[in-house]
């Protein structure tokens, strides 16, 4: 009987944690762009990678590099960054902004159809 307790306790705070860790991720992504960076309208947020200096959010949309460049390179302008290479082809973009000594990146490049992968990292 105690057996079965423990069992359907550990099961339950399984679940628990699994629907727990879309939300955690979600207020990851935000604390990471915190106020330096937005987020592209109607990007599906997919996940972070941290460095010991840095960390890169990726997103996945249906927009064009170029869409995900013009937005960014207007956010980021808006937020004291200024903008140093914004490099922009039909399959993928690259956009470098500086600010205090700082780096932000925003790569964009076409994946499957119709689907674009973009990356920003602080």
């Amino acid at each position: 009987m105690a057996r079965t307790v423990w069992a359907r306790l550990l099961f339950f705070t399984v679940c628990l944690a699994l629907f727990a860790a879309p939300t955690a991720a979600q207020d990851d992504f935000r604390a990471v762009l915190g106020n330096e960076a937005g987020v592209f309208p109607g990007a599906e947020f997919k996940r972070v990678i941290r460095f010991p200096k840095a960390a890169t959010v990726i997103f996945e949309t249906g927009a064009s590099p170029a869409e995900v460049s013009a937005f960014y390179a207007k956010d980021v302008t808006s937020r004291g960054w200024k903008v140093e290479v914004n490099d922009v082809t039909d399959g993928a973009s690259f956009l470098l902004a500086v600010k205090n000594g700082r780096r932000l990146t925003v790569e964009a490049q076409r994946g499957l159809p119709g689907r674009t992968g973009l990356n920003v990292t602080l």
